[in-house]
């Protein structure tokens, strides 16, 4: 899925493809929605997490949460736990968690009908055929790989998950993502973030000026390898995904923006790509969606494909020990609430502790953003050796 509105055109006399627009009754219903997510994370959210911080049992869980930056599992899930009681004791919190599971739901329950006002044009632009820019490929799964991690979840209270329904692209595109999700302050999106700058200031972590040939795992409909082509024009770009749709729709959209892709419908940790042909892996709000097994499956896979000295740079929402109590109490939220069930799970594990086992060096986490969003971690495959062992 894209959260682009505009799709540039090169080649066709600087054209473009036209904005669509929804009813006026199906936009004002998203409208309505997305005002309402502002002020549940720009005001009343606020008024939480103040009235939090001056009780006096939260100082206490806040100071020791701040002082374990190596949590025991147990004792962490403990903390939030009684952090979350104590926040729900609050009217403002319980309203302000009321109206995020509102809007949550009503994203789907006011956009699948609005975008069905006009199924006739968005229909005809997902499924227009475009000519294929040279070097693009799409390769589907003759049997297609369906772990149970992934087929079992309505994921985002999407109804029927990533393939439930057949415009969820335009939905996102021209719906959630210009009217909604634009004003962040959901999930881990701070209030007022730019998600599609965030997307590109993760890119720019790289630690290289070029690459030859990027891959991403769970590429869906390729905003992220779009936002690649612009940073690192240069680069080939390569990708996997579980979702027909959000693969299908990418190609297209790749297409009609004309960068090459070469997408596959496989599973990102059993690739068919060949051992250390890559020079570039990036990850974009991934791991939170797979469980930490296959999490480690993921990077050793990784490690495989990737070439000796290359880089791997991942981008998702920061643990639990990187924010405050308050703030994990936000997130942990997600894992029943938004349909998330990995949520949490992924916030009291270390990716770091993961990468290393399956290899990698270097490994560091930072964050470049409001609240510990977006939260960087990369790291490196080591250099080739010589039978000395001195780097080559």
């Amino acid at each position: 899925m894209t959260f682009m509105t505009k799709l540039e055109r090169k080649g066709d006399g600087g054209g473009s493809v036209p904005d669509f627009s929804l009813t006026q009754r199906g936009r004002s219903g998203l409208q309505i929605l997305g005002s309402i997510q502002r002020y549940s994370a720009g005001s009343l959210r606020k008024v939480a997490a103040d009235t939090f911080a001056e009780n006096e049992e939260a100082k206490a869980l806040s100071a020791e949460h701040e002082a374990d930056k190596n949590p025991d599992k147990k004792a962490l899930r403990q903390r939030i736990a009684r952090a979350r009681e104590i926040c729900e004791s609050d009217p403002n919190y319980r309203m302000e968690r009321f109206l995020q599971r509102y809007v949550a739901e009503e994203n789907f329950n006011r956009g699948i009908p609005a975008i069905e006002e006009r199924r006739e044009q968005f229909e005809k632009f997902v499924t227009e055929k475009v000519e294929p820019v040279e070097g693009s490929e799409l390769t589907m799964a003759a049997e297609p790989p369906a772990p149970k991690y992934w087929t079992d979840v309505d994921w985002h209270l999407e109804p029927g998950g990533w393939d439930g329904y057949d415009l969820y692209g335009p939905l996102f595109a021209f719906g959630l993502g210009p009217l909604i999700f634009k004003f962040g302050g959901y999930a881990a999106v701070g209030y007022g973030d730019d998600i599609i700058e965030q997307r590109m200031s993760a890119i720019r972590q790289f630690p290289k000026e070029s690459y030859e040939r990027i891959y991403e795992p769970g590429c869906g409909g390729v905003s992220t390898l779009g936002a690649i082509n612009k940073v690192f024009p240069g680069a080939e770009l390569y990708g996997s995904d579980l979702s027909p749709l959000l693969l299908k729709n990418g190609y297209m959209l790749a297409n009609k923006m004309n960068f090459p892709v070469h997408l596959k419908h496989e599973d990102s940790t059993q690739t068919s790509e060949p051992d250390n042909s890559v020079d570039g892996v990036i990850t974009y709000a991934l791991h939170h969606e797979m469980p930490p097994k296959a999490n480690k499956e993921l990077f050793k896979e990784m490690f495989r494909i990737m070439k000796p000295g290359a880089d791997i740079v991942l981008s998702d929402p920061p643990p639990f020990r990187a924010v405050s109590l308050f703030h994990s109490v936000i997130l942990d939220w997600d894992t029943d609430h938004r349909a998330e069930p990995f949520f949490s799970t992924i916030l009291e594990s270390s990716l770091e502790e993961m990468m290393e086992e399956a290899g990698f060096e270097a490994v560091e986490a930072y964050s470049i953003g409001q609240d510990g969003y977006p939260w960087i971690t990369r790291a490196r495959k080591p250099a080739e050796t010589t039978e000395q062992g001195v780097a080559a």
